[in-house]
């Protein structure tokens, strides 16, 4: 079962990433592609994922972090 809820926007390129608890992110299409390209590196996807939020990239766990991985190849 997925823990996050991924929407990306195909017309904006805006990504919002909403963990079960209601925290969330949004991700400008510059921020998106950056954490596509660190999605094989665990450590890179939580510091792409810093500059928009250090706490909520701290919040993740690794199977949250897999999903993200997953979701926006």
């Amino acid at each position: 079962m997925d823990k996050l809820n991924i929407q990306l926007c195909p017309e904006t390129g805006i990504c919002s990433i909403i963990r079960k608890n209601g925290t969330k992110v949004d991700l400008m299409p510059d921020e998106v592609k950056s954490l596509r390209k660190a999605s094989s590196n665990p450590d890179a996807a939580r510091q792409v994922l810093a500059e928009a939020d250090a706490d909520f990239a701290k919040s993740l766990d690794p199977d949250e972090i897999n999903q993200l991985a997953t979701q926006l190849k």
